[in-house]
């Protein structure tokens, strides 16, 4: 399977957003730490959504116990729930950090 990517202003502004983030962080914390690179991770998986929502919405069949999926997930869906992590995540971990 082939993976074609076409880059976007998007996934461009994505990937700075989730750059600016780990920088932002990596100043806070006085340098690079466990925690940033965990930060960093999470951050994997919207930008993960952002840059391939074709490909993660066309998945479709057996995922274990919850049952079969038999149609694809819209793009755009898959897209808009990349920016809500995104943006949603890192707050969400500084509001429980504290």
């Amino acid at each position: 399977m082939s993976v074609k990517v076409q880059i976007t202003i998007g996934k461009i502004l994505g990937l700075l957003v989730a750059l600016g983030y780990a920088v932002a962080m990596a100043v806070h914390e006085g340098g690079i730490t466990l925690q940033l690179f965990k930060f960093c991770v999470v951050l994997l998986f919207p930008l993960t959504l952002i840059w391939f929502p074709d490909e993660l919405g066309s998945l479709t069949g057996y995922i274990g116990h919850s049952g079969h999926i038999d149609t694809g997930t819209p793009p755009i869906l898959v897209s808009i729930m990349g920016w809500l992590f995104l943006v949603g995540l890192p707050v969400l971990m500084y509001v429980l950090d504290k």
